[in-house]
């Protein structure tokens, strides 16, 4: 639902990726029919793409460029971002994650973590209806897991919708209002967490 935290829970190999794959036009499926933002996947991507953000399986960066300068290079394919826009936004989406301070450092130096909110700046570089999170907890340690809760439930409170996979239930349970479950490629469950969890 818009304005929701929805949560993708399932063991590895359930299919949450692939899925995320699909609905943001990286894999096409064998069968039945994929809508984003209302409109299908794959000829309405167009549209739909600039408000959607995502990191899904891990950024990719280019190793000798430092985090801001990996930023700045996403930052002007942004069709949403000025020219004279892309340092501002760079910097604050920077500072959101908490790696302002690290910023200078060549991304190949960082740890996975830090990889992770990079790419989670990448995705957060202009206001989102919609933000698409594959693990972002990935490689995280308990301080950094705390910091990517807290940008959650702020892009909700912001009015956006988060899609937010993972196999943990302690993590579905920290952040989301709503929850699916997935096992093998199939929905076992899917509805409000309060429900779902009240009926477990």
């Amino acid at each position: 639902p818009a304005g929701s935290v929805f949560g993708m829970l399932g063991p590895n190999g359930s299919g949450k990726t692939t899925l995320i794959r699909m609905l943001l036009g990286l894999t096409t499926p064998t069968s039945g029919s994929v809508e984003l933002l209302g409109l299908p996947v794959p000829g309405g991507l167009a549209t739909t793409l600039p408000d959607v953000g995502a990191l899904v399986e891990g950024p990719g960066f280019h190793p000798f460029l430092s985090g801001r300068e990996n930023l700045r290079r996403v930052a002007a394919t942004e069709p949403r971002l000025a020219p004279g826009e892309v340092r501002p936004a760079v910097g604050a989406a920077l500072e959101r994650v908490g790696l302002a301070a690290a910023a200078g450092r060549r991304f190949r130096g960082y740890s996975l973590g830090m990889k992770q909110r990079l790419g989670l700046a990448a995705a957060l570089l202009v206001p989102r209806r919609l933000v698409v999170l594959d693990e972002p907890t990935n490689g995280l340690d308990p301080a950094g897991t705390r910091e990517i809760r807290t940008i959650v439930a702020e892009l909700r409170a912001g009015g956006a919708t988060v899609l937010l996979s993972s196999h943990l239930l302690s993590e579905v349970e920290a952040v989301c209002t709503h929850v699916a479950v997935l096992k093998q490629g199939t929905l076992l469950a899917a509805g409000p967490l309060d429900r779902l969890l009240g009926a477990a």
